[in-house]
């Protein structure tokens, strides 16, 4: 078994394209440091400290919080999902409620479990025919809060992993009517500053907003950002939590990787290069319509507020996701960021050009070919698969993962409380939270996936059919 630099090197120097994040796309001519061991350094005099910046962070943290005009900005070195637990934590008090949208990520629950919060969910319609989460409206959450008057903030990801965009501006408006803070996992939407097709959600008013540097701008594996744009959030509470939550060696790789991506994107290099790139990708698009046999899910099927067209989410017709995933990978040297049963999601990004798009584009021409033999035209399929099953809570997830836990078979489980979490990854967004009811709705989508090949993360011994359960039952629960 090779070591893992030796893998690493060996991907580096093949010939397979990343259509997945980091979004420097391995381009080190370009994005590069040099040798990373001659940056590599602890606080030392002259170079600041992250949790206590008062000089060149300080200074390169100001110039962030300036390009995204906002009020503040912070590093985070631990990636998006330090910034979502800061957030969740500084903003909803130790066993109050958050108003959350059900397809967050994990990192969501996590911090909820950490601060006993009990979530008030949002569930999205689906995207008719693809299998996947749409928008949240400004109507929904007005709804909800009405419903649910101590509700101390609410938290909506936009966009999603494929895309979607929500009206951020709308629920910021609702949630502050109410005296609430917007928290906005915006960890796949850290390049809307830089281009003028889809709104930043710091630009919409929402008060908190983790963006992931590393997923769609070039910047280093684990590097991101939460910005603070709101009189609405306790600072000191805010950069409390930041300490709790990050590393207290803070990587100085890291930080000059996010300083130096911000300021090539925010520069005339990068504005030149987003915008020779945005050219590319509407063309890409447009020629992809054409075909019969292939279908790139467009901003008037995905129906949110509005929809980042770098997101790639294809299908082909005869072919599930794992299939065209598999076949981009074997037979065009393409690396997809991430496949469901349905589709793939291909992520691109201001370092792609267009020799990147050209061979994309041939790809899909051969697959299209392919397709018209004996598969039909797609869009006469459609597929209304829930991929995530509306929750059925009995306990908050902090009280249930400390529950006494039996394990029982899948299908023994219907009717029963789950110990556990069970989700794919990628996306990282849970089909059953700790503390929810096993329903058959669930157990079926589980089996599904399994049968289909998708690995079932989150429960301890899944390949053995087995789900962990909490022992009281219909005495304490009912």
């Amino acid at each position: 078994m090779p070591k893992l630099y030796e893998r690493l090197t060996a991907y580096g120097n093949s010939n397979v394209y990343p259509l997945h994040m980091p979004g420097h796309k391995r381009k080190g001519e370009k994005f590069s440091f040099g040798n990373p061991f001659t940056i590599d350094i602890t606080e030392i005099d002259g170079f600041d400290n992250l949790h206590h910046p008062t000089g060149i962070l300080k200074e390169a943290m100001e110039n962030a919080a300036a390009v995204y005009g906002v009020e503040k900005s912070y590093f985070l070195v631990n990636g998006s999902s330090c910034g979502i637990l800061a957030a969740i934590s500084a903003c909803v008090s130790f066993g109050g409620k958050l108003l959350v949208a059900r397809n967050c990520h994990k990192s969501v629950y996590h911090g909820m479990i950490l601060q006993r919060i009990a979530p008030v969910y949002l569930c999205p319609d689906m995207v008719s025919g693809w299998g996947m989460s749409s928008a949240v409206s400004p109507e929904m959450v007005e709804d909800a809060l009405l419903k649910n008057p101590e509700v101390e903030a609410v938290l909506i990801t936009s966009p999603t992993y494929e895309g979607i965009v929500s009206d951020i501006r709308g629920i910021c408006e609702i949630s502050h009517k109410h005296g609430i803070p917007v928290i906005v996992d915006a960890a796949h939407g850290a390049h809307f500053s830089f281009w003028d097709i889809c709104e930043s959600a710091s630009f919409c008013g929402a008060d908190l907003v983790v963006e992931s540097l590393h997923k769609t701008l070039p910047s280093l594996t684990q590097t991101a950002i939460l910005h603070k744009n709101s009189l609405w959030v306790d600072e000191t509470r805010l950069e409390w939590y930041l300490q709790v939550y990050q590393t207290s060696s803070p990587s100085y790789v890291l930080m000059a990787s996010m300083d130096s991506c911000i300021g090539y994107a925010a520069g005339k290099e990068g504005k030149e290069d987003m915008a020779s790139y945005v050219g590319e990708l509407q063309d890409f698009r447009k020629k992809m319509e054409a075909l019969s046999h292939t279908e790139i899910l467009s901003e008037g099927e995905a129906g949110g507020f509005s929809y980042d067209i770098s997101k790639l989410v294809i299908r082909a017709a005869g072919w599930s996701g794992k299939e065209l995933y598999e076949k981009l990978r074997r037979d065009y040297q393409i690396q997809p960021e991430m496949c469901t049963e349905n589709y793939v999601v291909l992520m691109t990004s201001m370092a792609d050009n267009s020799v990147v798009f050209h061979h994309l584009f041939a790809a899909f021409v051969d697959i299209n070919k392919k397709c018209s033999g004996n598969c039909g035209k797609l869009k006469e399929k459609k597929d209304d698969f829930q991929p995530f099953p509306e929750p059925q809570v009995v306990l908050i997830p902090a009280l249930a993962i400390e529950k006494k836990k039996i394990p029982f078979s899948l299908e023994q489980c219907e009717g029963r409380i789950s110990g556990e979490f069970a989700y794919l990854y990628p996306p990282g967004i849970p089909i059953l939270v700790s503390g929810e009811r096993v329903t058959l709705q669930v157990i079926e989508t589980l089996k599904r996936y399994e049968k289909k090949g998708f690995e079932v993360l989150g429960p301890k011994n899944f390949e053995a059919g087995e789900l962990l359960t909490i022992e009281e039952e219909v005495e304490d629960f009912g």
